[in-house]
């Protein structure tokens, strides 16, 4: 009796422990990509790059932004994150100004604006480029900081739908806001 007792505690406890260690690896090679210091997370088909780029805002002015970005031949990747500190914690007219810039690459063929949550502003773009490429772009404002994601990739592109769609916003801490 003992012995049976045993073998059934040992069969719980692997069902137990087999999902919690999948889980953990799984975890590990999430293709998430987070960055808590730039407050976003992100679906990219591979590891991003990062480098500095201006960014104009609806002012006029020219401020430094960060760009993480994947390219191969066939689709471009970016995430361009402005941080203006000096502005409104969220900023309509500067998303729109985004938003704005993005519409002159091609034709509109879907657009929509909607907040991400209460009081974070927020568009989404489906372009057809004048390349013949389809371009996805969600892009929010958030804590001094305007999110831009990007997908350049051929029309239907399964993974730019992915990336456009699973922009996340992080609060100081890194969780999902």
């Amino acid at each position: 009796m003992a012995r049976l007792f045993s073998l059934r505690a040992a069969a719980v406890i692997s069902c137990v422990a087999l999902p919690v260690a999948l889980g953990a690896a799984f975890a590990q090679d999430s293709p998430l990509f987070s960055n808590r210091e730039h407050r976003f997370s992100v679906i990219f088909p591979s590891a991003p790059k990062m480098r500095d780029i201006p960014f104009t805002t609806h002012r006029g002015e020219t401020v430094s932004a960060k760009q993480f970005y994947v390219e191969d031949n066939a689709s471009h990747y970016f995430v361009t994150v402005v941080h203006v500190p000096s502005g409104p914690a969220t900023d309509d007219p500067l998303v729109e100004h985004a938003a704005e810039q993005l519409r002159k690459r091609g034709e509109i063929l879907f657009q929509f604006k909607f907040n991400y949550d209460p009081g974070v502003p927020g568009r989404q773009l489906n372009i057809r480029e004048t390349n013949g490429r389809q371009l996805r772009s969600s892009m929010y404002m958030w804590d001094h900081r305007l999110i831009i994601a990007e997908a350049s990739a051929p029309m239907g592109s399964s993974e730019a739908l992915q990336f456009e769609q699973s922009i996340g916003l992080l609060d100081a801490k890194g969780e999902d806001l």
